[in-house]
């Protein structure tokens, strides 16, 4: 305390300044007027490493001259000013100043030292102090080393900057994955675009499925257009395609396997197109199916081809097998030909020789009947072999007259009547409307006699009915016998050339094998048509003719 504050009567012990200064925690110098120091306490020279001896009297320019040039500048120039302005009571504190101060360091080897320069960090206050008559006095600057503050600082500052570039190469590193990721879905965009691929993905919980426009036109949809496995299923999918579509997702799901199947879809335009559709579940840890991913492509043009082929490859073998039956008919027709001439041929030339030898009148009779018999043979297989050379080439026409069909059908069953009654067979021919008809007359005859003498031919016993009856714009010729039936697959084959087709066991039927054949080219040729009907083998046949009805005009 200011000893002009003391009470002079009163006992108190002795200040020392002094000892006061010293013990300062504080590092102190205290200046003169010239700037030379006088003082410096403990905690200044345990800051600096110096002795007071070092120190006193010595400029404080002249001092701690550690660092670089311009470092030694500055510190200078804030004295030069600071010392000059200062005034009592007022104090005037420092930047911060750098001093890379001389230090010591022990190395591995106990003898051995270096002398390094530790870079320090100082602020300086200085103050003027007090002085009697009013006038300045001595100058205290007070050191006070932030060292430790500025380390815990720039430490804290580089932690920061390391954050910041940590930050900052991350938020580079996202954005340069987030370039490289959209680079790469817009090669895969247009990848799947040039491939005419689309990507799916199907909610089995909702039934909601994700998909890519590709995907969207592929399927015939806009690209607004929301698609959900419903409407995949019930109205997209063909409704021949859609259970085997079904069943290949849901047996693929079960067995953890992909699925691979093609169906048909009708775009809006009226155009049937074929999709291929490849798809593959996603499981949960527990196995529950989380979603089903696929694509889709437009394999129209393929399938096409590929139908194209499957048709032309099922042509050539019908024409194949069409080709062989041909050849066996043929070889069957030839051996067939070769024994219908020779029986005739043979009756007529023994009978001939007959009536050369013999006078018997008994004897000519019958030979003239049975001579008369086969010639008539020969001139009908004449005949149908004339005809079937004439159609094959085109050349068979037909001349068109109204002709009454009931009464031309009876004309043909008189002249049948007695060769089916020859073998035991009963003719009915009691329902013949009379209907007319554009035809002619001679090649309409034929149709009706082949019918008659096939029935006649194939019936071992029992009845031939032959009917006509109009059934509005056409009228109807059916021949029906009891006789050896046909078997249904053959119901077709039976108006080929050179087929013949008998009961199993019944022996060979006479006859080349055109009949029925020139009976369907003549009623083309007529605009007509036939069929075959039969309730199966041993159980007779119906044949009918359907011709349009003649209006005149």
């Amino acid at each position: 305390m200011d000893s002009r504050h003391q009470d002079p009567s009163i006992d108190a012990p002795q200040f020392d300044a002094a000892m006061a200064f010293e013990s300062l925690p504080e590092a102190y110098v205290i200046l003169n007027r010239r700037y030379e120091i006088l003082l410096a306490n403990a905690r200044y020279l345990d800051l600096t490493g110096q002795s007071l001896s070092d120190l006193k009297g010595r400029s404080i320019f002249d001092i701690n001259q550690f660092g670089a040039a311009e470092q030694r500048e500055a510190r200078r120039e804030w004295l030069t000013t600071a010392l000059r302005d200062l005034t009592v009571g007022e104090s005037a504190w420092s930047p911060l100043f750098r001093y890379e101060m001389p230090e010591r360091r022990q190395s591995a080897d106990p003898d051995a030292s270096t002398l390094q320069r530790v870079p320090r960090y100082w602020k300086i206050k200085a103050s003027l102090l007090g002085a009697r008559h009013g006038q300045g006095g001595n100058i205290a600057l007070r050191v006070s080393e932030v060292t430790e503050r500025i380390s815990e600082i720039e430490r804290d500052q580089r932690e920061r900057a390391k954050l910041r570039s940590q930050a900052q190469l991350r938020l580079v590193l996202a954005d340069e994955a987030r370039a490289q990721l959209r680079e790469h879905q817009e090669r895969f965009q247009l990848a799947l675009a040039f491939s005419q691929l689309g990507a799916w993905e199907l909610d089995p919980v909702t039934g909601a499925i994700e998909c890519t426009d590709q995907c969207k036109t592929n399927l015939g949809l806009s690209v607004s257009s929301t698609l959900t496995e419903q409407r995949l299923f019930e109205q997209i999918v063909h409704p021949d395609d859609r259970a085997r579509f079904r069943d290949a997702m849901n047996q693929a799901i079960a067995s953890h396997e992909h699925f691979e199947v093609d169906f048909r879809i009708g775009w809006a335009s009226g155009a049937i197109r074929w999709i291929l559709v490849r798809g593959v579940g996603r499981f949960q840890a527990d196995g529950e199916v989380n979603s089903v991913i696929g694509f889709t492509l437009d394999i129209t043009a393929r399938k096409e081809a590929e139908l194209e082929q499957r048709e032309i490859a099922a042509s050539e073998k019908r024409a194949r097998e069409h080709s062989d039956r041909l050849a066996m008919a043929m070889d069957h027709f030839v051996t067939t030909v070769s024994h219908e001439l020779r029986s005739p041929l043979s009756a007529i030339l023994s009978w001939t020789d007959l009536l050369q030898r013999a006078a018997d009148p008994s004897h000519v009779a019958r030979a003239s009947g049975v001579i008369s018999r086969n010639a008539r043979q020969l001139s009908h297989m004449v005949d149908d072999l004339l005809d079937s050379g004439a159609i094959v080439t085109g050349k068979l026409s037909v001349s068109l007259q109204p002709v009454d069909l009931g009464a031309l059908a009876g004309i043909v069953v008189e002249d049948m009547r007695m060769h089916a009654e020859a073998k035991g067979l009963q003719l009915v021919a009691d329902d013949l409307t009379s209907v007319m008809v554009l035809a002619d007359e001679s090649r309409m005859k034929q149709v009706v006699w082949n019918l008659l003498s096939n029935a006649v031919k194939f019936s071992p016993q029992g009845t031939i009915e032959l009917s006509v009856r109009m059934h509005g714009e056409r009228v109807e010729l059916a021949v029906r016998d009891t006789g050896q039936g046909l078997d249904e697959n053959l119901l077709e084959r039976i108006f080929e050339r050179f087929q013949q087709f008998g009961a199993e066991g019944s022996g060979r039927v006479a006859g080349l094998g055109l009949g029925l054949w020139l009976v369907k080219n003549l009623l083309d040729l007529h605009r007509g048509t036939i069929t075959a009907e039969s309730p199966g083998l041993g159980q007779g046949a119906t044949f009918r003719v359907s011709l349009p009805v003649y209006r005149q005009a």
